[in-house]
């Protein structure tokens, strides 16, 4: 073990909780460590596990100050709490993850600048601060385009701008600061590559494809996602530069599109637990809550292994009356279903694991005869466009 390792009976503290929450918990426990969660409001259904929960506004310094005193490492489950907080903490309790990832993700503009550092292929990006920076730089960028505030978080939007007449409408949007105006990948698939790194090596995840609807939420991942060999290496390579670079240990992904003709870019870097990744918990040997408990303690990295093909799909509170159905019916699907989300339509109710066949398009198959998910899956093949 690491000099730095930490033994069954510490405490592991996990700042900033989502629907992962629980399962990161859980895993800690398995393993033998007592935890402590901080959240900005009371998250009973998420925390019931925890050894002990501390509600406090994230810059409530006497609250972090107990919370940083009662844990010996901390772990930031998302990249949404703002990295001061993660720095305050630091000063009584150790955070393994590090914080140089943070603020990168955190920032469009570092983490663009840095994925150029590294050599990196991404959308071309200009800054802007007002409408006629839009009206001034849309023609180096092209249409359609993204329009992006600077800094990630919580609710924030991005604006779609397809033609000159839509920039007017980003006079709404615009509010103050720095904003980011992308040129719009015309992709034919997206895919996420998941990882974990201790900081030296770096275990990789099978490929997964995505599908997400017109609205672009996430409606499937699929893996293992099938895509050339030389464009799978590629993707690797990025992630393995990436995590070199990065100076974060812990579980992270990269998101990619590719186009109709194999060019290959990198969307974005996410750090810690994400949706997608929920697909290795019934797919591979290792889940990625694991994997960032082992990180976080010193232990070494878990092989990672693929064990089956699996489709993750998305439930959403408007199919919450057929999925009743379906868990009925279906011998070969797993759920996790999530109790205190809210009651709009769109809510992210749960997850449904599809596996129990060694050939994908046979699962897929059987979620689109269905019909909970109205939109049908895209084949495994990279060829069908997404939105």
């Amino acid at each position: 073990m690491a000099e730095n390792a930490l033994y069954p009976g510490s405490t592991l503290g996990i700042i900033g909780l989502n629907y992962n929450g629980g399962e990161l918990i859980a895993a800690a426990k398995r393993i033998g460590y007592n935890v402590g969660v901080y959240v900005d409001h009371s998250q009973p259904a998420l925390t019931k596990q925890a050894d002990f929960t501390l509600v406090g506004a994230y810059n409530d310094k006497d609250k972090l100050t107990e919370f940083g005193q009662n844990c010996d490492a901390i772990i930031y489950q998302t990249p949404n709490i703002d990295s001061q907080v993660i720095r305050y903490l630091n000063k009584f309790a150790a955070v393994p993850q590090g914080i140089n990832g943070l603020e990168i993700v955190q920032d469009r503009l570092m983490e663009r600048a840095f994925l150029d550092q590294i050599n990196i292929n991404i959308a071309p990006y200009v800054t802007v601060v007002s409408l006629d920076d839009v009206y001034q730089s849309i023609d180096s960028i092209g249409y359609p385009a993204l329009l992006k505030p600077i800094q990630r978080g919580l609710g924030e939007q991005s604006m779609m701008i397809k033609r000159q007449s839509d920039i007017a409408r980003a006079a709404d949007f615009i509010d103050t600061g720095t904003y980011l105006l992308e040129s719009w990948i015309d992709h034919a698939a997206e895919y996420t590559m998941t990882a974990a790194t201790d900081g030296d090596e770096v275990d990789i995840y099978p490929l997964a494809k995505l599908d997400f609807s017109a609205d672009r939420h996430l409606i499937a991942a699929a893996t293992p996602a099938i895509v050339d060999d030389d464009i799978l290496t590629e993707m690797q390579r990025i992630v393995k530069s990436v995590a070199k670079s990065l100076e974060y240990r812990g579980g992270f992904a990269l998101n990619f599109y590719v186009t109709a003709n194999g060019s290959l870019y990198v969307k974005n870097i996410e750090l810690g637990l994400t949706a997608v990744a929920n697909v290795y918990d019934r797919s591979a040997n290792v889940s990625q809550y694991e994997q960032q408990v082992r990180t976080t303690v010193g232990m070494p990295l878990h092989i990672v292994r693929s064990l089956q093909p699996a489709l993750l799909m998305v439930i959403r509170g408007q199919q919450a009356a057929a999925i009743d159905r379906q868990r009925l019916l279906k011998n070969n699907w797993q759920f996790r279903l999530f109790t205190d989300n809210g009651t709009a339509d769109d809510r992210l109710l749960g997850f449904a694991w599809v596996t129990g066949s060694s050939n994908l398009e046979e699962l897929k198959d059987q979620v689109d005869d269905t019909e909970v998910w109205p939109e049908p899956l895209a084949p495994n093949d990279g060829d069908s466009a997404t939105e």
